[in-house]
């Protein structure tokens, strides 16, 4: 009984909350600050859009990625026959041979692929140097063209260090 009486208690509360009042209602008609413009003021200029970097810049981004792609070749060109050493030390003890070859493999990739890592670094450089003159100078766009190589760059570098840390876990 009681438990009855307070879901209908609760009903009527719940519907009490749906039932229309009388009295006055706002108006759905437009207020006058509606008809008005948006945008009283323009904000702030479009930059404007920069199709080309600098000689400088562009030099300096075309070094990076010819370095990286250097890099990353050799590192490619190597893989393969750390691959197989790194095999061949699976499951054979700390230090004896067969693991000593395969982790100085590892090192001697791993600095092969060090320019990659330094490319990566000096077209960072680039890239924040271009957001600030862009800033500066009200522009847009170069640094986006910087970005995509540096994309390609850090592609590189990932793929190198997936490939390392791939194998070092084998011979853990």
């Amino acid at each position: 009984m009681k438990k009855t009486l307070l879901i209908v208690m609760l009903m009527n509360l719940s519907l009490s909350g749906c039932a229309m009042g009388e009295g006055d209602f706002p108006s759905l008609a437009k207020r006058p600050y509606e008809d008005q413009s948006a945008i009283s003021s323009p904000g702030n200029p479009v930059p404007a859009l920069v199709s080309s970097l600098t000689p400088d810049v562009q030099s300096g981004v075309n070094q990076a990625l010819r370095t990286s792609n250097a890099a990353h070749e050799q590192f490619l060109h190597n893989l393969n026959a750390v691959k197989q050493r790194v095999v061949a030390a699976q499951g054979a003890a700390v230090s004896s041979e067969k693991w000593v070859v395969a982790q100085m493999d590892l090192a001697a990739l791993e600095l092969v692929r060090s320019p990659s890592v330094e490319s990566l670094a000096d077209i960072d450089s680039l890239y924040a140097a271009e957001l600030d003159r862009e800033v500066q100078e009200g522009l847009s766009g170069g640094a986006l063209i910087i970005l995509e190589k540096r994309n390609q760059i850090d592609g590189q570098v990932r793929q190198q260090q997936q490939q390392i840390d791939s194998m070092k876990g084998q011979l853990r």
